[in-house]
């Protein structure tokens, strides 16, 4: 007697489970430091501008040029940081299989930009979660809100 079931059925009809399509890990330690820089970029503007009001005196802006320029090198080596981890973890991605990361170029742009991006093809390409967008965002606005009350708290010194 003939099989007449089509090719690739046999497997089915025997009871052998079909192969699941390999769901790619999309949580790398990359993107998690990306979503994690608010917290440096918190404490640079905390320190920055304690330190202006510190310092404030009539007529003067507060700021030391050595202190701008400290500040300006932190952001540099920061957005070269995070270009990197956003190759190291776009690399990661396509090892462990997802299909045409999001790419890692838009990160010059800005984290923000990149993590958008990352969340959107992750969940559409390996059905990833977008938690570091969230973590990145929920940072984003405690550090905002704790500068400004560290900011507030410190107070104008009076003469």
């Amino acid at each position: 007697m003939t099989d007449h079931r089509g090719l690739g059925q046999g497997d089915i009809a025997s009871g052998a489970a079909a192969a699941e399509p390999r769901i790619a890990l999309t949580a790398t330690p990359f993107v998690t430091a990306i979503a994690l820089s608010p917290i440096i970029t918190m404490g640079l503007v905390v320190v920055t501008m304690r330190r202006a009001l510190e310092l404030a005196i009539p007529g003067r802006t507060g700021v030391d040029a050595g202190d701008l320029g400290v500040v300006q090198i932190a952001s540099l080596v920061l957005w070269i940081g995070t270009v990197v981890l956003a190759w190291l973890d776009h690399r990661t991605l396509r090892d462990r299989g997802v299909d045409r990361p999001f790419p890692w170029g838009w990160s010059i742009i800005g984290p923000l930009v990149y993590l958008i991006g990352r969340s959107v093809v992750v969940r559409r390409r390996a059905g990833g979660s977008a938690a570091p967008l969230w973590l990145y965002l929920g940072l984003t606005v405690l550090g905002f809100a704790v500068a400004m009350i560290v900011v507030v708290s410190s107070g104008v010194p009076t003469p």
